[in-house]
């Protein structure tokens, strides 16, 4: 019966999952764009007389998502609905001058997120190029523009298409023009230039979107130059906030998502090695930010005493919370008590990113640089931290294994056994090479797991950008690993973030 309810259920997502795919394939305009019409019942998407309309940053998330679809199944009918994207992309939306093209931020709809929206028909009500990053949605010109250039990029590194990278390298040269890009108002930081080592404050959220894209084209054009721009840029943006936990901008769950991603793929990249924020990141605020089945008594506890909300035929607070398992917050004022379609798809971005870097495989080899839990084809990893200093590794098909150890373990006291027979792996910096695996190994590995105690003080909000955090208040962090075990004060007035670790990691046996 459990097997039949399983595949019951299966069967359920895959329906829902095709029915999902063929409404945004639906939405595809003969000209390749990606419209949002008429959709009754969704008061969110705007004025009717404004529809249909093609969103900025909507392009660059089909795009994506079509790419995603096209590798997954190979299908060639998604090579061609993502070559017409391309090319309406190029032909109707962008402005192109000189060698760079830029999305107009000048819209017919004068509403917060649908400034930059290109409206059948009508066009662009004023295509006039803008001179500051401040201003269109959320005072970021990078937040919902930004997305486009990165996924052109990978287009081309897929299939080779040359209008893609074409149009990606002329977008990435208006991103990155100065004037984006440091003190917007000084023009530059004391003793540094700093609109050329991608120095910035404002919309944490926007700036990594421009990083990231950045980067995509940077790979797929083979430019050191903005590879070095971009880990610039990802090393200023760590320096904010308490990225020692990966709390970043106003603590949102997307902000650390987007910094998970870029993290992991400047070090594919080659650009830097990563995998020590990484770790911080995903084993705190990755995580601690996702809404969980804990968080549900907690979640209706708030709303105790509280009057009902008015009546209104297109709103339901049946199951809402039930519903929002396994989304991100979006805000922390000063909990985790509201849920966004931005934060949810991006703060699970992070959780994939880590996951994909946690083990990686090629020609027998098994990289692994994360010690989490991951099953895959290759080899799986039962990581007992922060609990114990253990992992067991269960070898499938690798012929030797190389092994990232965090820089809180001492890698002299790394102990490593394959079955009962202790070995002596060789090292390789913080990576231990395991040699002469066959399949059906478990290989043991142990080490001392410390705590340790440190301080870090909440800078003062950027310029253009709040930061929730009491600036100049000096946080109290005990971790054992890489994972907060505890945190004083907390993190705001009243805030139960992190209040539960205390009891949750006490126990030294997994």
């Amino acid at each position: 019966m459990a097997m039949e309810r399983l595949m019951c259920g299966s069967q359920q997502n895959l329906e829902r999952e095709a029915r999902m795919v063929e409404r945004l394939v639906s939405m595809l305009g003969d000209d390749g764009l990606w419209w949002t019409g008429e959709c009754k019942g969704k008061p969110w998407l705007g004025e009717r007389e404004w529809r249909p309309y093609a969103n900025v940053h909507g392009q660059g998330r089909m795009m994506r998502a079509m790419i995603a679809w096209y590798q997954y199944t190979g299908n060639p009918a998604w090579k061609e609905r993502i070559d017409r994207l391309v090319d309406g992309l190029d032909r109707v939306m962008v402005m192109h001058k000189d060698d760079y093209a830029y999305f107009p931020t000048g819209g017919w709809i004068p509403h917060m997120y649908f400034q930059s929206a290109y409206v059948k028909g009508r066009g662009w009500k004023d295509t006039a190029e803008v001179t500051t990053e401040k201003c269109s949605e959320e005072g970021s010109l990078f937040n919902h523009q930004a997305a486009v250039a990165g996924p052109l990029a990978t287009w081309h590194v897929l299939t080779g298409n040359k209008q893609a990278l074409r149009l990606s390298g002329e977008l990435v040269r208006y991103l990155t023009k100065p004037q984006f890009w440091a003190d917007w108002t000084g023009g530059d930081y004391p003793g540094v230039a700093g609109a050329e080592h991608a120095h910035w404050q404002g919309h944490f959220h926007g700036y990594l979107n421009a990083l990231r894209s950045i980067l995509d084209y940077a790979v797929a054009a083979n430019d050191s130059r903005l590879k070095e721009f971009v880990r610039d840029g990802y090393e200023w943006a760590r320096q904010a906030g308490l990225a020692r936990i990966g709390w970043v901008g106003d603590g949102q769950g997307c902000g650390c998502g987007r910094l998970i991603g870029l993290a992991v793929k400047l070090t594919y990249a080659g650009a830097g090695d990563y995998w020590e924020d990484v770790d911080l990141y995903i084993r705190n605020h990755g995580v601690e930010m996702q809404f969980t089945p804990e968080d549900i008594s907690y979640l209706k506890k708030l709303g105790d005493g509280k009057p009902a909300p008015p009546k209104d035929p297109t709103a339901t607070t049946q199951g809402v919370i039930e519903a929002a398992i396994g989304g991100y917050a979006n805000h922390v004022p000063p909990d985790k008590n509201s849920w966004s379609l931005c934060c949810s798809p991006h703060g699970n971005m992070g959780l994939f990113y880590a996951w994909d870097g946690t083990l990686r495989y090629a020609d027998g080899v098994a990289q692994i640089n994360l010690l989490l839990n991951r099953a895959s084809p290759w080899m799986d990893i039962d990581s007992y931290i922060p609990h114990e200093g253990k992992v067991v590794l269960r070898n499938k098909t690798a012929r030797e294994a190389w092994v990232r150890i965090p820089l809180y373990v001492n890698t002299s006291a790394v102990e490593c056994r394959i079955g009962d027979r202790k070995v002596q792996p060789e090292w390789f910096g913080r990576y231990m090479r395991i040699e002469n695996l066959k399949m059906g190994d478990v290989v043991n590995i142990h080490f001392p797991l410390n705590e340790s105690t440190e301080q870090w003080t909440a800078p003062p909000a950027q310029s253009g950008y709040v930061l929730p955090l009491p600036a100049g208040t000096v946080y109290t962090m005990r971790f054992k690993g890489n994972t907060l075990i505890e945190i004083t004060p907390p993190l705001l007035p009243g805030s139960w973030l992190y209040q539960d670790r205390p009891e949750k990691y006490r126990t030294s046996r997994a």
